[in-house]
C-alpha cells in the first residue's frame, strides 16, 4: 500500500510505502490527514490508524518535479495508442507540425503514431492529410503520471488535483 506525503502546506511532494509513512507519524515528524478506519494496523500492544495521506510537520523545500520529454513518456501520455487511428502496434513518434516546417521536439508537437498513419501523414499537418487526432497533445505534469500509473487511493484526489 502507498501513502501520499504532503508538505507542511498540504502540497503533495512524494508517494511512499506504508511502513515509511507510518514511521514518520510514529516518530512525530508527520501527522495523519486521511486513514482507512476499516483496516487499522494491529500490533500486540495497540491498534493504529492505517494512513493513506500524511502531512509533514516541518516545511521541506522540494524542487519542482518535471516530466522529461522522452519517447516512453509520449507513449505513456497517449496510452500506447496511435493518436490518429487507435492502433497499438508498430508505434512511432510523429511531429504534428513536421520538422521540415519548423516543428520542434516539444510535448505539444510530438504524438504516438502507428507506422502506417505516419506514412500516410507524410510531411503534412494532420489537417492537410485529412487525419483527426483523438486528443490534443499536451505537456503532462508529474501528478498526472502519478494518478494515471500508480493505483491512487481515492482519498488522495483532493490533494493531487484530481476532480471526479
Amino acid at each position: 500500500m502507498q501513502v501520499l506525503v504532503l508538505n507542511n502546506a498540504y502540497q503533495p511532494i512524494n508517494v511512499t510505502t506504508l511502513i515509511r509513512g507510518f514511521n514518520l507519524v510514529f516518530k512525530g515528524k508527520a501527522e495523519i490527514v486521511e486513514h482507512l478506519s476499516e483496516m487499522p494496523i494491529v500490533t500486540s500492544r495497540k491498534n493504529y490508524k492505517r494512513p493513506t495521506v500524511i502531512r509533514l510537520l516541518r516545511y521541506i523545500s522540494v524542487p519542482f518535479r518535471k516530466v522529461n520529454l522522452s519517447r516512453e513518456n509520449i507513449f505513456r501520455r497517449d496510452d500506447y495508442k496511435c493518436i490518429y487511428c487507435g492502433d497499438k502496434e508498430n508505434l512511432t513518434i510523429d511531429h504534428v507540425i513536421p520538422k521540415s516546417r519548423g516543428g520542434k521536439n516539444r510535448w505539444i508537437n510530438l504524438v504516438s503514431c502507428c507506422s502506417s498513419c505516419n506514412t500516410k501523414k507524410d510531411n503534412k499537418t494532420p489537417e492537410e492529410a485529412g487525419m483527426n487526432m483523438s486528443h490534443e497533445p499536451f505537456k503532462p505534469t508529474y501528478l498526472y503520471f502519478v494518478e494515471k500509473f500508480k493505483k491512487v487511493h481515492e482519498s488522495w484526489n483532493i490533494y493531487v488535483g484530481i476532480i471526479n
